[in-house]
Formats: structure tokens, sequence, C-alpha cells
């Protein structure tokens, strides 16, 4: 749910005319147990208070304005932050930037989640893509921003066709980035294709993930895969020289179908990078969620290959989520899931949490 704020007096003042705001954002909070075990069958176990169980914590304004003949600008700042501790950057996230929309279509200026990310998600029967027991989303991460995206008109019902472009500019940005991803709807059914690819500007080292995913902070943003949640190091970690023009690619296909009484998911990802150990990566997952009136109960079942110049290894993982709706705003929930690692390790996590949205 939004919140709208109309600005009257002052901006009426300024532009001669009336400015509308809209202010939204979601919190989650759970207190959580996560239990680890080493291939040597050591374990150790971890209790906290913690968020994005199900999303992040967010704080977002909205702007918009009227500009006639069927032309509407926009503009957005949505904020990410930890209300846990309270420590921690504030930072810009999806949908931060300015665009304008007509018959043309849309197009945008800023920061935003990839397509290949939005397609990964329309296949993640958990509710959310991140947690133990979903292993899922490799190679998915966000283009980080420096980005201009267009969707263009509906020509065919049910049919969504955009295309995205960010900029490196710098070395640290690793690169420039393209994409594009067609979405299909029609009565219950979901169809959704995307496919991205990430350029190297220079000769830099770039981070790899081996077997795991450990080390995908900066893998994640040239096409490597994410990390497993709660699996330590199933192996030596490598790295990647590159040099310019090196290029590594990501794509994701999601399928779901409402039948009402219940709603299944399916999805599939490919990456492949650009450097010099050319590592790949691949995932499945299925699932289904059930509504019961103001319950519902939604399983992910994933699995993920990995090949490296390290070693070759297979992940698994199965997560189940279970939320109560007191409101249309707000919900309790209940969530398990269990990753392995063929190398050995396991990890086990559960939590009981509320989010709230306005």
């Amino acid at each position: 749910m939004k919140k709208t704020l109309v600005a009257v007096a002052a901006l009426a003042a300024i532009s001669g005319a009336m400015a509308e705001v809209t202010i939204s954002g979601f919190i989650d909070q759970a207190y959580n147990t996560q239990r680890t075990t080493t291939a040597l069958g050591v374990s150790s176990t971890v209790t906290s208070i913690g968020n994005n169980a199900i999303g992040q914590d967010s704080l977002g304004f909205a702007v918009s304005e009227d500009l006639g003949n069927g032309i509407t600008a926009f503009g957005a700042i949505n904020f990410i932050m930890n209300t846990t501790t309270g420590s921690g950057a504030v930072t810009t996230d999806n949908g931060s930037g300015i665009g304008v929309k007509g018959a043309f279509g849309t197009l945008g200026f800023g920061q935003g989640y990839s397509l290949v990310w939005k397609t990964s998600q329309m296949s993640d029967a958990s509710g959310w893509g991140t947690g133990v027991g979903n292993v899922h989303n490799v190679g998915v991460g966000a283009n980080g921003g420096n980005g201009i995206g267009y969707t263009l008109p509906e020509f065919v019902p049910g049919l969504s066709l955009s295309v995205e472009k960010a900029q490196g500019e710098t070395a640290s940005r690793q690169g420039d980035y393209q994409g594009l991803q067609a979405t299909y709807t029609t009565g219950g059914f979901l169809a959704s294709y995307a496919t991205g690819q990430y350029k190297a500007l220079g000769t830099g080292v770039w981070a790899a993930t081996a077997e795991d995913g450990t080390g995908s902070a900066i893998a994640a943003s040239v096409g490597e895969w994410t990390v497993i949640p709660g699996v330590s190091a199933a192996g030596t970690a490598t790295t990647e020289a590159v040099t310019a023009g090196s290029k590594s690619s990501i794509t994701a296909i999601a399928l779901s179908y409402d039948f009402g009484a219940a709603k299944v998911f399916g999805g599939y990802n490919t990456n492949q990078s650009g450097g010099n150990t050319n590592q790949t990566a691949n995932s499945s997952t299925f699932g289904l969620t059930v509504p019961f009136g103001a319950v519902s109960v939604g399983i992910a079942a994933s699995q993920a290959n990995h090949s490296s110049s390290a070693a070759d290894n297979t992940a698994t993982g199965v997560r189940l989520l279970g939320k109560y709706a007191f409101s249309k705003r707000t919900n309790a929930y209940i969530q398990y899931g269990k990753a392995s690692v063929s190398g050995g390790q396991t990890a086990t996590g559960n939590g009981i949490g509320l989010t709230h949205s306005f």
C-alpha cells in the first residue's frame, strides 16, 4: 500500500502546479537460527535478529507529472537500509531514477536490478531469492545502475519486451552491460526469458567463485554466480585474469501457472564467465505455493552446478515458507531451508518474523 502526499502551497507557488509524491516502504524482521556443518563434521550454530528473509528493508519516494498528450514524467529514489542494527550504509536501490512513458513505451535512466534478475525472481516459489536452501539464483546480480532501460509498447496483448544498457565507466565497475527480456502472460500462465552480457573494460583481475559461490561480491557484478547462504567454501577459490573486451553472459528462464488452488513455478539459469579460467554455472528450480485463506505455504527446490579451474561442484537446496496475513500490509512468517554442497558442507536455517509494507 502506498501513501500519497500532495505538496500544495510551496510547490504550487514555485511551479504553478500541484505535485504528487508517493511514499512507500517495506520492513522485514525475524529471529533466525542457522547451523552449518563442515565436510569434517564440525558444526556451529548462530542465532540472530535480522532482515531480508522475505525482502529488503526499504523506503521509497516517487513523483509523477502529466505532461499532456498522453505522456507522463516520473522519478523515484528508493533507499535500502538495515533497521535491525541501524548500522551500515544507506544506499539507493532498484527503481531509483527518472523517466518518461506514453504510447511510445517507457524510457528510464538510473539504477535497477538486471532484467535477468527480474526473470529469475519470477520462478521463485519460496517468496524471495535468498535464504538457506535457495541455490538457484546464480549469476543474476543487479547491473548496479549507471543504466538506461526501455520497455516497448504492448503490440501483442500480454507480451512485454524490454532492453537495458549500463555503462561500466570505470575499472571498478567491471565493464559495460547490456540485456533484454521478453515476458508473456495470459490467464494464469507466465513465461519469461532474459539474457545479459558484460564486457570488460581493461585487464583487471575478477574475483572468481569456486564451487559454492565464495567471493561472489565482485563476481556477481560481472556475471558470475551468487553465494549459497550459510555454506562455507567447498574448495580453493580462484581468480580470473581478463583482457579488454572479454565477455561474460547470463541467461534466465521462468515459467509459472496459477491454477487458483495452487501456483506452480519452474526456472533455469545459465552463466558463462569471460575470464581465462572460463567458469560456468547453471541452475534449475521448481516449486509451488498453496493458499489457505489467510495462510499461504510455498516450497522451492533447487540445484546448481558450478565448474571452474578449482573443481566441479553441485549444490542442492530446499526452502519452505509459510505466511499468515493479518492484513493486506502485515504478515507473520516462518521459514526453513537446507543447502548442501557435494564437497560435504551443509547448512540449515529457520526463522520466524514479521513484515509490514506501506
